[in-house]
């Protein structure tokens, strides 16, 4: 296939908005499409070869994946490799186990898949892995390992064929997608049934015949152009994608592929700064996501949008080292494969034990200093989740005093620090997530019951601004009148990673910045809710409100995650709320009542 440089610049128009979207500029917002151009590209790059070949029946599938061996894995696992390094000195237990599983799973182009099952809601936030981008390398080698053998069964029965057959599949996928955008959006983005039909639009246009005639070529490709732009400059951050959005510049790239030979656009493509960005455009994908996430996990606050594109520049040199030096070399026909082979084989080899090694040590936790009695990394989710076995529908017979706690996984973090602190003695404690008091007489009668027959109703907010009924109509209700608590939300800041090199004897003292999030729910929390039932936990940890602990005296974590506590956070917090004179007061009333 003839060497086209207008593609190459093709590529500037892909991967600098993914950059400058994944640096913050809102007026690139839109610039995650950029992913979406690349799979049109490689569509379009890779099904061009293997046609050209199978026309001329030469095609070897060895030889397919000898040139994608040579094209994809030799920079991938130098950033892998640097990622290893660097979280090892700058990444906390769990952050580093995370990155464990992601080197598993990206070695063996899989990455989507690992984030597709392991997105939910105790997941890491995504900005602090530096091998979230790999997914769509899953995507597109996963695409690869079917095309190519239905592409030469295809080709064999009929030539004329081949392109209905990429059509089939861009329809199908595409159906698949718009199913999809509702009912699993996470599995939507990573997957690849909903994906191909970018991929299969490239191919469909390396297919078909070209066009013979210049006539009208530079219009559309201008219009591609700005289809592009018109996606990239109008889309917000949290647009689904892929959905009929991304019709959009799917259809403006595959305008160019196919009508981009001269006028304005072709020589704008084909200039000088615009290819010579594009050639280095794989290493530059790669290199931005490990330096975005790392200048995230060393930031004890959120970095300015002015950092994120300061190492725009750096990852661009990075990306043209990584390619002169790395690149270049091994997709040279003079390396012979076996030479590559004997590089790639024990190198990914070594991913695998390293990565797994990471997963299964919990994220080698002993790089740093290590509290006495200090639970595990990560167990704290389990110590949440238990806290389940209490959501029943009803109270045990005979209680006197019976307890219904109220909230999601913040709620089941305030039965913790109940029973680690044994805060209610004598109390049989129910808890639900799934009771909602707003929804008043609406609630089913089981669950009206449960409410009637509580003594004492615990209703703890989320870390999160949320919309919900008024507090103070809520402790007006008959049913929980004299009886019900607000307890206020709580977090420990944005990013723990850079506390966890701590000394044990500095970690009593350190103090991080309440993240805006949290400080926003409770101002809207205090101000729906009774002062006397609003039991501030934020006051409780913090003189000041802004800041709040880290460690607790023996310089165990009291929250890995940054919301939710660990027993050694249950032990601490609780210790501090339950000193709260909202708390003694009505649980004070709640004695009074019984005797």
């Amino acid at each position: 296939m003839k060497h086209r440089r207008e593609i190459d610049g093709l590529r500037t128009v892909a991967v600098l908005p993914v950059l400058l979207s994944h640096a913050g500029l809102s007026l690139f917002a839109g610039g995650f499409v950029g992913v979406d151009i690349f799979f049109v590209i490689s569509g379009y790059l890779i099904t061009g070869i293997i046609v050209s070949e199978l026309d001329e029946q030469r095609f070897s599938i060895l030889r397919f994946y000898e040139r994608r061996t040579r094209r994809l894995l030799p920079a991938l696992f130098v950033v892998m490799a640097a990622c290893l390094i660097a979280g090892w000195f700058l990444m906390s237990a769990d952050a580093y186990q995370n990155l464990g599983q992601s080197v598993v799973a990206t070695t063996l182009f899989s990455n989507n898949i690992l984030l597709t099952i392991t997105s939910g809601y105790w997941d890491m936030e995504s900005q602090f892995k530096p091998l979230l981008h790999t997914w769509s390398l899953g995507v597109e080698e996963q695409y690869y390992i079917v095309v190519p053998l239905l592409l030469a069964g295809v080709h064999r029965y009929s030539r004329r064929h081949v392109p209905l057959a990429f059509a089939a599949i861009g329809v199908v996928s595409f159906a698949l997608c718009l199913w999809s955008i509702r009912a699993h959006p996470v599995g939507n983005f990573y997957l690849l049934h909903t994906r191909a039909w970018e991929l299969a639009a490239g191919g469909w246009a390396a297919t078909i015949r070209s066009p013979e005639s210049q006539r009208g070529s530079g219009t559309l490709s201008l219009l591609g152009l700005l289809m592009i732009a018109a996606a990239v400059f109008t889309l917000s951050e949290g647009s689904p994608s892929p959905s009929p959005a991304m019709l959009l510049p799917v259809a403006g790239t595959t305008l160019i592929l196919l009508y981009c030979r001269a006028g304005l656009v072709h020589r704008l493509l084909s200039s000088a700064p615009m290819v010579g960005i594009g050639l280095i455009s794989y290493s530059t994908y790669l290199w931005h996501q490990p330096l975005f996430a790392f200048l995230r996990i060393a930031s004890s606050n959120p970095p300015a949008i002015w950092q994120f594109v300061a190492l725009i520049p750096v990852a661009l040199a990075l990306a043209w080292v990584s390619w002169r030096f790395v690149e270049r070399p091994f997709r040279s026909r003079s390396m012979r494969f076996r030479t590559i082979a004997a590089v790639l084989a024990p190198s990914a080899f070594a991913l695998l034990v390293l990565g797994a090694a990471l997963h299964l040590r919990g994220g080698l936790p002993q790089r740093f200093d290590v509290a006495p009695d200090a639970d595990r990394p990560a167990t704290y989710k389990a110590y949440n989740m238990r806290v389940l076995e209490m959501k029943v529908d009803r109270f045990p017979p005979g209680a006197r005093q019976r307890a219904l706690v109220l909230g999601n996984s913040t709620g089941r973090d305030f039965v913790n620090m109940i029973r680690e602190a044994n805060a209610l003695p004598g109390y049989a404690i129910v808890y639900r997530d799934d009771l909602d008091l707003c929804e008043g007489q609406r609630l089913s009668a089981g669950k009206r019951a449960l409410v009637t027959a509580a003594t004492l109703v615990v209703l703890v907010y989320d870390h999160k601004p949320r919309q919900t009924c008024d507090g103070r109509q809520l402790a007006g209700d008959p049913d929980l009148h004299g009886k019900i608590v607000f307890i206020g939300p709580k977090d420990f800041g944005t990013n723990l990673n850079p506390y966890a090199r701590l000394p044990l004897n500095e970690r009593a003292a350190a103090r991080v910045q309440l993240s805006n999030q949290a400080f926003a729910a409770s101002r809207l929390y205090r101000a729906i809710t009774p002062a006397g039932l609003y039991v501030d936990v934020i006051a409780a940890l913090s003189p000041d409100g802004r800041h709040m602990p880290i460690f607790d005296s023996q310089g165990r974590i009291l929250s890995e995650d940054r919301v939710h506590v660990t027993r050694a956070g249950a032990r601490f917090v609780g210790a501090r709320v339950f000193r709260q004179p909202a708390w003694q007061q009505i649980i004070a009333r709640d004695a009074e009542r019984l005797d």
